[in-house]
């Protein structure tokens, strides 16, 4: 075979096989642009739970304030390692219409994840939604609240240390919109970045966007997802200007562990000693408890009689917890 015929047979193979290739490509891309039109029409057709006699559940303000309360609650006092910030939109004055969330998971001073979710509220009801970028057709295609929390969602919350602004408020939109699905509210562990704001500072406003002006956060208002973040970088940054204030971390629909507990004590302790009333302020002296963290050697007396400071081990073990 000569070289001629070589170079025809070999410049038909290269075509055979470019055509190929454009064929190929076609039928993927058909492909793939059927499945997003069956997933489009999947997302439209899609019957979402219908809360019965929704405005059972309705609140009515107090002093124009539409706050679902969350009860008494319990606090211990340490700055978590971890934490996820949390931030929500609503549609409408009630709690439980939240439309928009974004939480923001930091660990050892730094953001390591975040989510952002469109949420369909239970009634067609915007008239309180901030972000003009939001739509009923962009939310009537989100997934519900119940939905969401059930499908994952909830991973992110059972267990963790959460940081919001105006975190009760906050929780309580959350405890509400479980409630109207019918899911029963778990513990919530939270940290109040407004009650940090005007404890430490002397800001002209406590709302988070004049905070983020003045600390120099970068800050996206209404975009629940930039506001997390920018929660999580208020907190870490009130805790290194302020080394010696040490948080309240507030328990709804539960109470503190043991561990949580021992962890508040070593913290009262971590720089400078403190006698035992102020170390388990509010709460009585449990001195079982005080006796069981010298004995493991997380506490050590002070110098001055009657006092106890924090040891390397007992700062660990502290620091371990969520």
């Amino acid at each position: 075979m000569d070289m001629n015929t070589l170079l025809h047979y070999g410049g038909m193979i290269v075509s055979f096989l470019f055509v190929a290739a454009v064929l190929y490509s076609m039928i993927m891309a058909i492909r793939r642009r059927s499945r997003k039109q069956k997933a489009k029409e999947a997302v439209e057709k899609r019957t979402h739970i219908k809360i019965q006699n929704l405005h059972q559940f309705d609140i009515k303000p107090s002093d124009g304030y539409y706050k679902y309360p969350i009860g008494p609650v319990e606090y211990t006092r340490r700055k978590p390692q971890r934490f996820t910030a949390v931030s929500i939109e609503l549609a409408s004055r009630q709690p439980y219409s939240i439309c928009l969330i974004g939480f923001a998971e930091f660990a050892g001073g730094e953001l390591k994840d975040q989510h952002y979710f469109y949420i369909q509220p239970p009634e067609k009801d915007l008239r309180d939604l901030k972000n003009p970028d939001v739509t009923w057709e962009l939310l009537s295609k989100a997934d519900e609240f119940g939905e969401y929390w059930n499908a994952g969602m909830k991973d992110y919350f059972i267990g963790h240390t959460l940081v919001c602004h105006n975190a009760p408020y906050v929780i309580g939109c959350i405890t509400h919109a479980l409630t109207v699905f019918g899911i029963k509210p778990p513990e919530f562990r939270f940290i109040d970045t407004l009650e940090i704001a005007k404890k430490l500072y002397t800001f002209d406003s406590h709302k988070l966007d004049a905070i983020c002006e003045e600390m120099g956060i970068d800050l996206d208002m209404h975009n629940s997802l930039s506001e997390a973040r920018a929660i999580g970088q208020f907190f870490y940054k009130s805790c290194k200007e302020f080394p010696m204030y040490i948080p309240r971390i507030y328990y709804a629909n539960g109470t503190p562990s043991k561990e949580e507990l021992e962890a508040s004590v070593i913290a009262v302790v971590e720089r400078e000693e403190a006698r035992p009333e102020d170390m388990f302020d509010p709460r009585p002296v449990d001195e079982v408890l005080l006796k069981g963290l010298v004995d493991k050697k997380y506490l050590e007396p002070g110098k001055e009689e009657g006092t106890y400071y924090a040891t390397d081990e007992g700062l660990d073990f502290s620091e371990s917890l969520p």
